[in-house]
């Protein structure tokens, strides 16, 4: 019931079937950061976004993912 029924991955916005095996669970505050091992730390991802993530935050990620972008010549400019 957390996911809803128009699951998608809460980095990328990738849509995400329940009802195969395409998709990880992600520690939000991942635990060697201090965050739990409980349903309210659990974010849904697709598998790529999740490796990538690994133990980062996800502003980490985000800021990681903006200087390599940059570093290969992109513009990157946040939007709401």
């Amino acid at each position: 019931n957390k996911f809803g029924e128009n699951t998608e991955c809460y980095l990328t916005g990738r849509k995400i079937n329940l009802l195969n095996d395409d998709f990880h669970f992600d520690h939000i505050i991942p635990v060697s950061k201090g965050g739990l091992n409980d349903l309210n730390n659990l974010g849904i991802t697709c598998p790529e976004a999740n490796m990538a993530k690994s133990s980062l935050l996800k502003e980490e990620l985000i800021s990681l993912c903006k200087e390599i972008l940059e570093h290969n010549g992109f513009s990157v400019l946040k939007t709401d």
